[in-house]
């Protein structure tokens, strides 16, 4: 009886029991989201755009999260996501510039972030783009709203961070 007292004033004690916070359904994120790209930088370069249009495409295939960006860095390649997981609420993606490259004799998988695919760390480098990953963190309020942020890296050095204001795009009828 008196160890069930002292458990309950421990517990009482701790404060309020809370229920642990589960991840989202992979589906709350699925879609093609429209909204902006702005820079979240302090001083962006000069002559950049403030607010760029950007069209988010996520789509669930065999149970994993695809998705592409376009445009990207003012470019027309876009970033296509290598690698997604959601934790908590959020969804958090690796991209990569433009398409990845197959790794596989198969062309099966998709490239994984630039650390991977040569260049800075073995390998030959084709271009810029096989130097920069970005990495992308989502939140959405479970209907039409989407808010994140892309920080893109350069090697191993942030070099660039973007935040982005979304909305679910509609389907006429």
């Amino acid at each position: 009886m008196l160890k069930a007292i002292f458990a309950l004033i421990l517990a009482l004690a701790a404060g309020p029991v809370r229920a642990q916070s589960t991840a989202v359904q992979p589906t709350r994120f699925a879609g093609t989201w429209v909204g902006t790209q702005a820079w979240a930088i302090a001083n962006p370069p000069p002559g950049s755009r403030n607010d760029q249009p950007v069209t988010l495409t996520i789509d669930l295939v065999d149970g994993r999260i695809q998705g592409t960006m376009t445009p990207f860095f003012g470019g027309d390649d876009g970033v296509t996501f290598v690698d997604t997981t959601v934790v908590g609420d959020e969804l958090h993606a690796k991209a990569v510039v433009g398409r990845p490259r197959p790794v596989a004799a198969s062309g099966d998988e998709p490239a994984p972030p630039a650390a991977a695919r040569g260049g800075r760390r073995g390998g030959p480098q084709r271009n810029w783009k096989d130097a920069v990953d970005i990495t992308f963190v989502f939140k959405s309020d479970g209907a039409v709203q989407m808010s994140g942020t892309g920080d893109v890296m350069l090697g191993d050095v942030k070099w660039m961070s973007f935040r982005y204001d979304l909305s679910k795009k509609r389907s006429r009828y």
